[in-house]
């Protein structure tokens, strides 16, 4: 069975990129990418998490 893609989510625009990609900051706005959910570091598994499926934490916050 293939390992579970991963991916890095921009908190501002919600632009996901697999982790593959390298990029550390969203093309978009400048944003640093989260790797994981910042309440409970649960990976992001999904390019459309808005929210940690370990904890409900909201994972794009308005600003």
């Amino acid at each position: 069975m293939p390992a579970a893609v991963r991916y890095r989510l921009c908190p501002r625009c919600g632009r996901a990129v697999p982790t593959t990609s390298g990029e550390r900051y969203c093309a978009n706005d400048g944003a640093r990418l989260l790797d994981a959910c910042p309440n409970c570091g649960a990976s992001i598994t999904s390019p459309y998490a808005r929210y940690c499926v370990r904890c409900g934490a909201d994972l794009t916050p308005p600003p």
